[in-house]
């Protein structure tokens, strides 16, 4: 009796084992399966002096051409929000402890840095030897006798791009942590003061300004032509979508999102020639539990042709929704609440491409290259995502000291290099093949998706 236990005990270790092998050799297969190189010839090349905001028109953030394969990270001492630009060589970017910051591209070295008046959330503008950055915070404050978000003081600089020093700044009542754009000699910012700028790029004289109905916290504008759209709103009130002509100097529309009652205002739209893509932030009927919606809307009218709900958690704060990118006739988005997922949809007909889980919250933008997607999360985990469906190329876990966590910063990718700022205070750069590297986080994602595809879920 006691040899048969024994041999059933056996034959089950024998079952477990091959059942083990098998699982090791289809994680194996898979990862070798999804081994890709994007080739370094056919980087996506953009001319940067055309650039209104540091990137092209569908807030993509990746230009130039040639390699730079360098990895280096920078300590700038304070979360670094705001999205690197990359000029000439030179990485600007500000950080949450008042500083802007000027280093080389190619080997991290400082080249210059300024103390300003609060902290910095803008992307630098680079633009004729000069950039521009905007300063506050997304507290509360009275001016006037009507609040204002953004406490303390709030600015926007113009700054020389060779040695930083300050040319010209001009105080607002809201804060400036939206990014800027350009256009013929003149900025346009909108803030959290509800008010839309013009200003003159060489003397930061206000050329004309409009009110607005409510804040604008992160939503930085997409200028196509002559018309700027972008989120503002109150929190937990209506929030509203803007086109501004600023070739006419008026409001051309502004429409509430159903639902939304948050989050607009932080979310950057995108936009094709039809069509702008942006988040919100609803609440739902269950205690302390929001979703994300994403709508898209009619670019003439504002009218929403579509929406979709991506998913239920708790409030993300802080940054509040995603950043849509649009490449060809599909929207890329994250969802910052609930289960870390990104997801895939045509932007014609609202169908879904595909959809993948994260390990954490996806904020910010994603950047494309090339059929590549590349994008952190709030886990300090940067991906590499096949664009045509949702493979998982690489994986790579981040950390100096503390936790790295990206969120509200998008990656800036040049020259084959890939830039991108984080929570604990570095700024990465390290090149797009890197995350292509055999690593314990690429074989655990591999399998979690092994499961996906043999029993259907997820954990």
């Amino acid at each position: 009796m006691a040899k048969k236990k024994k041999s059933e005990q056996f034959r089950y270790f024998i079952y477990i084992s091959a059942f083990i092998l098998v699982l090791l050799f289809l994680i194996l297969l898979k990862t070798v399966s999804e081994r890709y190189y994007p080739s370094l010839s056919t980087i996506v090349s953009f001319n940067s002096s055309l650039r209104q905001q540091s990137m092209n028109s569908s807030k993509n953030y990746s230009y130039a051409n040639g390699v730079i394969n360098k990895y280096f990270q920078f300590n700038a001492h304070g979360p670094v929000i705001s999205t690197p630009s990359v000029v000439n060589g030179v990485i600007y970017f500000g950080t949450n402890k008042d500083q802007v910051y000027a280093l080389s591209a190619t080997t991290g070295k400082l080249i210059w840095k300024i103390t300003v008046d609060n902290m910095v959330m803008t992307e630098p503008l680079v633009v004729k030897g000069m950039v521009y950055i905007g300063t506050g915070n997304n507290a509360y404050k009275k001016v006037g006798g009507k609040t204002v978000r953004g406490a303390g003081n709030n600015a926007i600089y113009a700054l020389s791009s060779s040695s930083g020093k300050v040319i010209w700044m001009k105080s607002t009542n809201g804060e400036n942590m939206p990014s800027f754009a350009y256009k013929k000699g003149n900025i346009y910012v909108a803030n959290g003061g509800a008010h839309f700028y013009s200003i003159n790029a060489m003397t930061g004289n206000v050329n004309w300004r409009l009110k607005l109905k409510g804040y604008v916290s992160m939503s930085s504008m997409d200028l196509s032509g002559n018309v700027a759209y972008f989120g503002e709103g109150k929190p937990l009130q209506t929030q509203y979508v803007a086109a501004v002509n600023i070739k006419t100097k008026k409001i051309l529309w502004q429409k509430p999102m159903p639902d939304s009652f948050g989050g607009v205002t932080d979310c950057s739209p995108s936009s094709n020639s039809q069509y702008l893509v942006i988040s919100g932030l609803g609440l739902s009927p269950t205690p302390n539990k929001f979703y994300e919606i994403l709508y898209v809307l009619s670019k003439k009218t504002g009218d929403v042709v579509w929406t979709h709900i991506l998913g239920f958690g708790p409030n993300p704060f802080a940054m509040e929704t995603s950043s849509p990118i649009i490449i060809g006739n599909n929207i890329y988005v994250g969802n910052p609440v609930g289960k870390g997922k990104f997801y895939s949809f045509n932007i014609n007909t609202g169908d879904l491409n595909w959809v993948i889980k994260i390990y954490g919250v996806q904020k910010g933008a994603s950047v494309y290259s090339n059929g590549i997607l590349y994008f952190g999360d709030g886990f300090d985990n940067f991906y590499a995502v096949k664009a045509s469906n949702g493979d998982v190329l690489g994986v790579h876990r981040f950390g100096v000291g503390k936790i790295a966590q990206f969120t509200a910063a998008n990656p800036a990718l040049v020259n084959n290099e890939i830039y991108m700022g984080s929570d604990n205070g570095y700024l990465y750069a390290f090149p797009d093949t890197y995350l292509y590297q055999y690593n314990y986080e690429f074989i655990k994602y591999s399998v979690w998706s092994l499961f996906y595809h043999v029993f259907g879920v997820r954990w």
